[in-house]
């Protein structure tokens, strides 16, 4: 397995034990906003173009060696490099300038963009700086190869199955626990296995089934984590029924948010989300509360002249609210989408749902607009800017604004400034005039915020969990665990 987490960064475990062993120059707190980790102070100059971040002095490496600004050059000069396999993060880089003088990293980017110091929160600092061409080369050839690291633990030995971990001796905080041993299974059912027969201790359920599956076991208990992520179902516009904005509307306002999450995620997979932001953003605010109302839905219609017709689906002239929902093989993403048919139904709106295979949702649905309704999970990164989602120019293979909505130059500006202000509250203004214009025009249906547990049993740590992060932010405060 890797052990360069910028190297088959896909890999969930990669990104686990990367996390362990090394730090960004910004973390997210618990608000989900960046804040300095290896970084004193980081500033951004009024255009929103130039970062500056200062290293906080005597930071050095499990070896000893210092953590340089030159480490900070290399290491984004390496995410950039073919043989970094991070796309995403390869993008967000592009076309930033970076220097180093002392202490101090200069980041200058082309154009403004406000999620760059959320960038810097996913970009792994590693002991890079002053290595040669040939060095380099040769850390990219062999990732698997233990490297000096900067967070609370260090590499002792890896095998094919598993990587143990001890604590980093010049760690900013030396863990308690001073040992770790990181297995790696193909399978949830061999994971599941481990646990139930006491050969681990603890276990990531990254679905309500296998949150469910794991706490049946006797002495399992959990801690529940509120990731970046969103969860919508999208409308096609160019179809029929669904180019009227009061039948999108009334479609939106007859899905509960809470049925969905007590019912197909098990109370414990999402929580409800009614705007474009993920609740694990919660700086930038909170979604309104909920009021979904099937029977003011129903009435709508009805007076609009969408009346029931042949089983009870409604229609108005020739054209009948029946829509296919696809959905892909995803879990629990078909659950979720029979629970919403099931809702949907009850005024008069037949759905049905298709399950597709992953690999051809985006390219082979979605992109080429072969959908009436659609439902995915969206992982924007640790940031609040959704234009990519719905700026009228972010069409495919420009963004995944696929709703087919008519151009809206107010929402447009807002998402603008949402993407370039480096002014918190001016993001803040921003990101609720986004809310309410989207919610004006009702391109999609915002249904939940995933949620991520960790399953221990005895002897289980201390608050392992955050509340808000990646799945790999789980091991944040790693340090302060001890074991009870």
């Amino acid at each position: 397995m890797s052990l360069d987490p910028l190297i088959d960064s896909a890999d969930p475990a990669v990104a686990d034990v990367g996390h362990l062993l090394y730090r960004s120059l910004l973390k997210l707190d618990s608000t989900g906003y960046p804040r300095p980790d290896l970084a004193a102070t980081f500033t951004v100059s009024p255009s929103g173009q130039v970062y500056t971040v200062s290293l906080k002095p005597d930071l050095e490496w499990s070896n000893g060696r210092p953590i340089t600004a030159a480490d900070v050059v290399a290491t984004t000069k390496f995410a950039l490099s073919p043989q970094a396999s991070d796309a995403t993060l390869s993008v967000a880089l592009r076309g930033v300038t970076v220097a180093g003088d002392g202490s101090i990293i200069t980041f200058t980017l082309a154009t403004p963009r406000a999620s760059f110091a959320s960038t810097l929160t996913e970009l792994p600092i590693l002991p890079l700086g002053g290595l040669s061409e040939p060095a380099l080369l040769a850390a990219a050839t062999d990732p698997s190869a233990p490297l000096p690291t900067s967070g609370p633990y260090d590499v002792q030995s890896t095998s094919a199955l598993a990587v143990d971990l001890q604590p980093n001796p010049h760690a900013a905080r030396r863990p308690s626990i001073t040992s770790y041993e990181l297995r790696l299974y193909l399978t949830f059912r061999e994971v599941a296995g481990a646990f139930t027969h006491g050969s681990v201790n603890a276990v990531l359920a990254a679905t309500p089934e296998e949150l469910t599956t794991l706490l049946r076991i006797k002495g399992a208990q959990s801690e529940t984590m509120t990731t970046p992520d969103f969860v919508d179902m999208i409308f096609n516009e160019r179809a029929a029924g669904l180019s009227d904005s009061i039948v999108r509307h009334a479609i939106g306002n007859a899905i509960s948010r809470a049925s969905v999450v007590a019912g197909a995620l098990d109370a414990s997979g999402g929580v409800v989300q009614t705007g474009p932001f993920s609740m694990g953003l919660p700086w930038v605010g909170r979604s309104s509360p909920e009021a979904a109302s099937p029977a003011v839905s129903a009435e709508v219609l009805t007076h609009e002249g969408w009346v029931p017709g042949p089983g009870g689906v409604r229609q108005k002239g020739s054209v009948r609210l029946a829509f296919t929902l696809v959905a892909p093989g995803i879990d629990p993403l078909p659950v979720v989408a029979a629970e919403v048919a099931r809702q949907l139904d009850a005024i008069g709106v037949q759905v049905t749902v298709k399950v597709v295979p992953p690999a051809n949702f985006l390219n082979g649905t979605l992109d080429i607009g072969d959908f009436q309704l659609a439902i995915d999970r969206w992982s924007p990164g640790p940031d609040l800017d959704v234009s990519a989602f719905w700026r009228s120019n972010a069409v495919p293979p420009r963004g995944y604004d696929v709703s087919g909505g008519p151009v809206d130059p107010f929402l447009d500006s807002a998402l603008d400034t949402l993407a370039e202000s480096p002014s918190e509250m001016l993001r803040i203004d921003a990101a609720q005039q986004v809310a309410s214009l989207l919610a004006a025009d009702a391109p999609a249906v915002f249904l939940y915020t995933p949620r991520v547990s960790m399953v221990f049993r005895s002897p289980m740590p201390v608050a392992p969990m955050p509340a808000l992060g990646d799945e790999a932010d789980r091991y944040n405060d790693i340090a302060f665990w001890q074991l009870r």
